[in-house]
């Protein structure tokens, strides 16, 4: 059929700098058949009917060579976290050993450097305490699918033979929700009908605490619509069921469950991407496995015609990557490019992404129009819009008041609004700032440290999290030491690995993860009673026997401990445990027998000091990071400060602007392995005032690293408050920095590190001479013109938002006002060398 997408021309695409987002999530279709027989089913009573002529089951064979092709696919990407999710027909049919098999296979295949996360999704009819105890085993999640309650269930999901299902998966929620199992349910997924009552329907999903809820609209497209939805007419039906499910949802003081269509709304409107396919433009990074091992896409589109999910590609003979250059997949991944004209000029076209994929088909022009569901959507989306900004102008208004974050006692940890003045925005785009803008910076990121704090403190209790008492009573005495030493309570939530732990808490406890820990909010009250000398008691987790205390350092007790005691004095303070006890010293910055304290780096050049703490223990210190280092001896911090000396002259000295930042902003520096040549840096969105870095060689290389990794910490801190780039299209173009392609966002962030590094070295030009003075041209002419090329790339790529437009402009006229510097020519050549062969590797390895 020669409906869109099979006009797309990928090649084009490629040439015009888009890449594919590799897949990070595998559905396997492990059984093709199913217990029952669903009114609605798109497998079975839509257009495909391709289930007939499939295997009942994946052989052992197709186990092997998926699990080969999912290993494939994670080396070739450095993957570090795949999702895959057992799917049928129904999954369990399949038997408890070809699961064990197949989970087995792929882990194994794999390899440990990569997590791989496993999901099932059952109608929970064969649920029974020998899948679960294998489940648990496996530490698989499980999925239900469930209408609500009996009469509302079984309108649709019978068995062949017409009798309701809905006992059988009460009971099968019985025992997942049981204490055993409960960490294995993952949520239920709720098709949308509207014979039933909404509220009601929600009410009785409620009724089983799930983790999370799924609304599934029915599918259905243009040319075969859903239920009650008339193509042509204006009426809003399923918005009409949906919006008193959201508003219900939304204003309950205590959110009982994660409603993922609502989340991702809301996150849209926020400025956020998608991760999901009903909605937003992100990527389709997703791919199914059928029981014959073909490769297809989404199995949704077999509600469109016959066949349309095929790629003709099969795990025994062709890659996963070989699937990303299909058109039809491609169009999954190109953004807005995919939309129609009409969702394109659509207002709230950026949030709705033309609803599911599936959705969109019609006869005669494929799925380039508006999802079949466009009015719904249009005034779903505008309801939850009006809501939220609605209830963020009484917040606001209600902060105005002086109504701080706090404890229900109403103890407060005070907050403020931030924001940033185009006088602000403007000279961060010029590469510079200074300190009093890089405290502003700062001041925002603390709020956000304490926002996030906050939440977990909150989403424990909301999620129903067994240490949620832990974790208040914690926030408590947070509070309580804030009110008498807010300077002890500061220290500690500006400590940067602290906002890296409260994140990842967050999403976790609102994924229902069982590897949540909020109760290490307790170790931040503990670290902040510590430093403020305040006598309390208070339980706190240990990791093997290991207590980290974030600011401070580490108590190492017995391996099999899983909790200690810190008891704080006015002049110190013990941890313990089991008889053992860990005296933390005077100074916790000191090592002492059980302690390991974070040491500190100080200098001082012509009355400019600078204080940084090494922070080489925290478990958050640096997330994502692949490379990183151990505890430094004490050898090695005397080298790392004797380098440090020498930077912090040369930057006080030479580029006293970017020594001011610094000090304004960096506390930690964390210690990576060196890379097999060169050196390593990094910095994080999650962790503002840290940067990683291996040992520097020299003074002036660790210079241009806290250069680098400023201008990284500034854009970073900026880009919480005022978004610069729109959702990811897919889109991916060269980096003279980099070995991959990048998309928009990581292209800005590149350029405007590079654009400091320029400066840095534009600088060192007046100061430097003969060798040196030859490097320092070669690496001015390289990163002008390097950075300069991608602000062009930039502001060509459609992504930017208006603020982002005058960013990037206002970038480019700085790096073409320093194309007037003289550079002599032998640094010039030497420059031009290094970027030519650095273009051509990146041809090479990527075309």
């Amino acid at each position: 059929m020669h409906e869109w997408p099979s006009t797309l021309d990928v090649g084009e695409l490629m040439a015009g700098g888009w890449r594919p987002t590799p897949f990070r999530q595998f559905i396997l279709k492990i059984h093709s058949r199913c217990d029952l027989a669903c009114a609605y089913c798109y497998m079975y009573e839509m257009a495909d009917t391709s289930w007939r002529g499939r295997p009942k089951r994946m052989t052992p064979e197709t186990f092997a060579a998926t699990a080969a092709r999912i290993a494939e696919h994670t080396r070739t990407h450095g993957l570090t976290e795949i999702e895959v999710v057992l799917h049928g027909g129904e999954p369990l049919l399949a038997g408890r050993e070809a699961i064990r098999d197949l989970v087995t296979r792929i882990r194994s295949a794999v390899g440990g450097g990569t997590r791989v996360r496993v999901a099932l999704q059952t109608n929970a009819t064969l649920l029974d305490h020998g899948y679960l105890d294998l489940f648990a085993e496996l530490d698989l999640r499980v999925g239900v699918s469930l209408d609500g309650d009996g009469a509302m269930h079984d309108r649709s999901r019978r068995r062949a033979n017409g009798q309701g299902s809905h006992a059988a998966v009460v009971k099968a929620l019985g025992l997942l929700t049981s204490p055993a199992y409960r960490h294995l349910f993952s949520g239920l997924l709720c098709t949308v009908d509207l014979r039933n009552d909404p509220l009601g329907a929600y009410e009785a999903l409620l009724a089983f605490g799930p983790p999370a809820v799924d609304f599934l609209l029915p599918h259905g497209n243009w040319s075969a619509p859903p239920p009650g939805r008339d193509p042509g007419a204006g009426a809003t039906p399923y918005a009409d069921w949906l919006i008193p499910v959201f508003d219900r949802w939304y204003r309950s003081p205590r959110q009982p469950t994660r409603v993922r269509l609502f989340d991702e709304i809301v996150h849209l409107l926020l400025g956020g991407a998608s991760a999901s396919e009903a909605v937003g433009l992100s990527p389709a990074a997703m791919v199914v496995v059928e029981t014959d091992g073909g490769i297809e896409q989404s199995d949704f589109l077999k509600s469109a015609y016959q066949g349309a999910p095929e790629t003709g590609l099969h795990v025994a003979r062709d890659s996963f990557d070989d699937v990303l250059l299909l058109p039809a997949v491609a169009a999954r991944q190109i953004g807005e490019l995919a939309l129609s004209a009409a969702c394109r000029r659509c207002p709230v076209g950026r949030v709705c992404g033309g609803g599911l994929y599936a959705h969109r088909y019609r006869e005669g022009n494929g799925f380039a129009n508006p999802s079949v569901y466009c009015p719904d959507l249009l005034r779903l989306i505008e309801h939850v819009k009006h809501t939220v900004e609605a209830d963020l102008s009484a917040r606001i208004r209600a902060h105005r008041r002086s109504r701080p974050v706090g404890t229900d006692q109403g103890t407060p940890m005070e907050l403020r609004e931030h924001r940033i003045p185009a006088e602000v925005l403007s000279a961060l785009a010029g590469g510079g700032g200074g300190a009093a803008v890089v405290a502003r910076l700062a001041a925002a990121q603390r709020s956000k440290h304490v926002l996030l704090v906050h939440e977990v403190m909150r989403s424990a209790r909301v999620t129903g999290h067994p240490r949620a008492t832990v974790a208040r009573r914690a926030y408590d005495l947070l509070a309580a030491v804030q009110q008498r030493h807010p300077e002890a309570v500061e220290t500690v939530l500006r400590h940067p690995s602290v906002g890296a732990w409260a994140r990842h808490t967050v999403m976790a406890l609102r994924r229902g993860d069982e590897e949540a820990r909020p109760e290490q909010l307790a170790a931040l009250a503990a670290a902040a009673a510590i430093r403020s000398g305040t006598v309390c008691e208070i339980d706190v987790p240990a990791v093997e026997g290991v207590v980290t205390l974030p600011s401070l350092g580490q108590a190492v007790l017995s391996p099999t401990l899983s909790e200690a005691t810190v008891q704080c004095f006015a002049d110190g303070a013990d941890v313990m445990a089991d008889g053992l006890v860990v005296r933390v010293p005077r100074d916790p910055h000191d090592d002492a027998p059980g302690w390991r304290g974070l040491r500190t780096l100080s200098v001082n050049t012509d009355g400019s000091p600078f204080h940084v703490t090494v922070d080489d223990l925290d478990p958050y210190r640096m997330p994502g990071t692949a490379n990183m280092g151990g505890r430094l001896s004490s050898a090695e911090v005397e080298r790392w400060q004797a380098t440090l000396t020498g930077a912090w002259r040369l930057l006080v000295r030479h580029h006293r602007s970017v020594a001011d930042e610094v000090r304004a902003a960096i506390s930690v520096l964390t210690p990576l392995n060196a890379p097999p040549q060169g050196q390593s840096s990094a910095s994080s969105r999650e962790t503002f005032g840290s940067v990683a870095l291996s040992a520097q060689p020299d003074a002036t290389t660790f210079a241009v690293t806290l250069t680098h990794e400023m201008q990284h910490a500034k854009l970073s801190a900026l880009l919480d408050i005022v978004p610069l780039t729109g959702p990811d299209d897919g889109s991916r173009h060269y980096a003279p920095w980099r070995p991959d392609p990048r998309p928009v966002p990581g292209l800005l962030q590149g350029a405007y590190a590079y654009m400091g590094v320029t400066d840095f070295w534009r600088r060192q030009l007046r100061v430097d001479s003969g060798a040196a003075a030859l490097e320092a041209g070669a690496e001015f002419f390289r990163w002008r013109a390097a950075a300069r090329l991608v602000c062009g790339t930039i502001l060509g790529s459609g992504r930017l938002t208006p603020s982002g437009e005058l960013f990037v402009t206002t970038m480019a006229r700085r790096l073409d006002d320093w194309s007037q510097v003289a550079v002599p020519a032998a640094a010039r050549a030497l420059g031009r060398e290094r970027a030519d062969r650095h273009r051509a590797l990146w041809v090479e390895r990527n075309g």
